[in-house]
């Protein structure tokens, strides 16, 4: 029997904003093709590792601001310290603000641009 394309068992993948909305069904999907999840933000991903864990895989929260490229060292090597590995990335934390054009400041533009890009 051939092992599937889509079979990511042994792999670990961390999702950045894996706490709601699209972050959250990616790693879901991940973790039932067989992946271990990291998920990593500034909110705890609870739900998500409650759901990855009930199927079966493993999953660690691991907290970080990333509006900034200071902590990305440290999330590695958590990721690898209790996961073991880390085989995919995906890139899925982001920030909103809503405003007005005229009423949207340069603190909310850096804030937004920084976590996003």
């Amino acid at each position: 029997m051939t092992k599937s394309p889509f079979d990511l068992s042994g792999r670990v993948a961390v999702v950045t904003g894996a706490n709601t909305g699209i972050g959250q069904g990616i790693a879901l999907a991940l973790a039932e093709a067989g992946a271990d999840i990291a998920a990593v933000g500034r909110s705890a991903a609870t739900e998500t590792c409650e759901k990855v864990k009930a199927l079966g895989r493993r999953c660690e929260l691991i907290g970080a601001d990333l509006s900034s490229i200071e902590p990305v060292n440290e999330v590695v090597d958590t990721v690898v310290e209790k996961l073991g590995s880390l085989d995919i990335l995906v890139n899925n934390a982001g920030i909103i603000r809503r405003a007005d054009a005229l009423d949207f400041s340069e603190e909310d533009w850096d804030a937004v641009m920084d976590t996003n890009l």
